[in-house]
């Protein structure tokens, strides 16, 4: 009688410390085989809209570039490249001007000549060693111009 008191009041523990092992073993294993890899990168995936499909016969557009160069002697060098257009304006008004007469008025009826539209992508293109307020000012340009799709180039390795 008294073993069966005996047993029917004992309680079953679990052993922590072979789990604790285990754990321990498996976070050696992950953090020895993890590879961190210098160049991962982000690919962007542009997903059409639901409901809208693209014409797979539809030509890409290619942007028109505003390349910055260094500032030398109190200018920058600036060239504009897009197709059928490539000029060097001498600053940044002149640049903003040159936009407004590249873009193509919205207005029914009205033609003013420019050969790009505002939703026309638009990349400015800084030298490496170009100071970010110059990159900047070509960016207010394209937006004096009238462009709405502006965005800036990653600058050469």
């Amino acid at each position: 009688m008294n073993a069966d008191r005996a047993f029917n009041g004992t309680r079953v523990r679990l052993a922590m410390t072979p789990m604790i092992d285990v754990v321990f073993l498996l976070l050696v294993f992950f953090v020895c085989t993890v590879r961190f890899e210098r160049n991962e990168a982000v690919y962007t995936l542009d997903l059409p809209q639901r409901g809208r499909t693209a014409d797979p016969l539809a030509l890409q557009e290619r942007p028109l570039v505003i390349r910055l160069g260094a500032r030398a002697s109190g200018a920058v060098p600036i060239e504009v490249q897009a197709d059928g257009l490539r000029e060097r304006p001498a600053s940044f008004d002149a640049l903003a001007s040159l936009l407004t007469r590249a873009r193509r008025s919205e207005e029914p009826g009205a033609d003013s000549g420019g050969l790009f539209v505002a939703d026309h992508p638009v990349l400015v293109a800084p030298a490496r060693d170009c100071g970010w307020q110059d990159a900047v000012d070509a960016f207010n340009a394209a937006v004096r111009a009238g462009f709405r799709n502006i965005g800036f180039e990653r600058s050469g390795t």
